[in-house]
């Protein structure tokens, strides 16, 4: 373990842990009975958003430890679950309690993800804050199929204030977004809707998405 800058200790999460991947929601596989499996590789998060179900972030309030997976010990988990799955066209969904960009081996684990034949396709969950077109690159070397995008209102100052970051980059954001779209990979984007806060935002955002060509093969907004 380690300290993070948050004052949060970092626990690795490997096959001597004797730590089981399945059964826990901060971390490891979750199958819902579906033809998706989640993918959670790490608790960690940039972002504190102050709608956050899972008080993820700096500013996390309960958050006692965060957690990172080894990444050989992940994919034998889910070389094991494919096992009983007896799947071919199921998708691998990389989401977390926080963000998986901030995984280190991020891209390593959609490209081994890709190498398993029962996935057909390979997505991913994220804030965008960590991505930049290198890495979008690489993601869509390695066989990402989709990237959800959470952008939760377009409005500078509205959007700092649900991030709850002063360093959130709401034209940084939008310029990836168009980045995203113009790539290989598929663009859902995904805003949070809470009532009061942001209901002038969604259309807004809906015209966005529209406008930037989201959705070449997936319906172009998921709004949560």
């Amino acid at each position: 373990m380690k300290v993070t800058q948050a004052n949060r200790q970092i626990c690795s999460i490997t096959e001597e842990s004797e730590i089981p991947l399945i059964g826990c929601i901060s971390f490891g596989v979750i199958d819902r009975g579906t033809n998706v499996l989640q993918i959670r590789p790490t608790s960690i998060c940039v972002l504190s958003c102050i709608f956050c179900s899972t008080d993820a972030g700096p500013c996390s309030r309960w958050r006692q430890v965060e957690y990172v997976v080894e990444l050989d010990y992940l994919l034998s988990t889910i070389r094991e679950i494919l096992k009983i799955k007896r799947g071919n066209r199921m998708e691998a969904h990389i989401d977390t309690v926080g963000d998986p960009l901030t995984y280190p081996h991020i891209v390593e684990l959609v490209h081994k993800l890709s190498e398993f034949s029962e996935f057909n396709v390979i997505s991913l969950q994220t804030h965008g804050v960590l991505l930049n077109d290198k890495l979008i690159d690489e993601l869509a070397e390695a066989g990402l199929s989709r990237i959800n995008l959470s952008i939760d209102a377009l409005d500078e100052k509205l959007s700092k204030k649900l991030s709850g970051t002063d360093f959130y980059d709401i034209y940084r954001i939008i310029e990836i977004a168009e980045y995203i779209a113009s790539s290989p990979i598929d663009l859902l984007i995904a805003p949070v809707w809470i009532p009061s806060l942001n209901d002038y935002e969604i259309p807004r955002i809906i015209n966005f998405a529209m406008k930037i060509g989201a959705g070449k093969h997936w319906p172009p907004l998921g709004i949560q």
